[in-house]
């Protein structure tokens, strides 16, 4: 048996962030991975 679910949106997991709420382990599951250190800030113009 296997199941397939739609991905998460950004928008989903902002708006959830912003309410302090929480998602389900593995939910937010990104590739590729980030490597260790890596820092990543947004610049805004």
């Amino acid at each position: 048996m296997a199941f397939s679910f739609r991905p998460t949106t950004m928008d989903e997991l902002l708006r959830v962030a912003d309410a302090g709420q929480i998602m389900p382990p593995k939910s937010t599951w990104f590739e590729p991975k980030l490597r260790s250190g890596l820092v990543i800030h947004q610049i805004e113009d």
